[in-house]
């Protein structure tokens, strides 16, 4: 089973009642959905990817911070804008609006 905790905070118009972390079970999501997820997190290989803080002097840009947990893995990972990445641009979008 696989899910995925993703919070957003910072930016200019930031509210800390609304930077709640979100936990997503693929298992809830359509099939097509779920592999868009899958496809994309494999694409960024985000167990691969550096767990690393924003950059100072980030303050007015947004933070993600995205967990993934499948089976034994956990890997967590922190981003800031902008991104150059288009395939992690492209999985946050996604997270955003699930």
């Amino acid at each position: 089973m696989m899910r995925v905790r993703f919070q957003m905070s910072g930016g200019i118009a930031y509210f800390p009642g609304l930077a709640s972390s979100r936990t997503i079970d693929l298992e809830s999501l359509t099939a097509d959905t779920r592999s868009r997820v899958m496809r994309l997190i494999d694409e960024v290989q985000f167990f691969s990817l550096p767990s690393s803080p924003p950059s100072p002097g980030a303050a007015d840009y947004q933070t993600y911070r995205i967990t993934v947990e499948d089976d034994a893995r956990q890997h967590t990972v922190v981003v800031s804008d902008p991104l150059s990445s288009e395939p992690l641009q492209a999985l946050i979008q996604l997270l955003q609006n699930l």
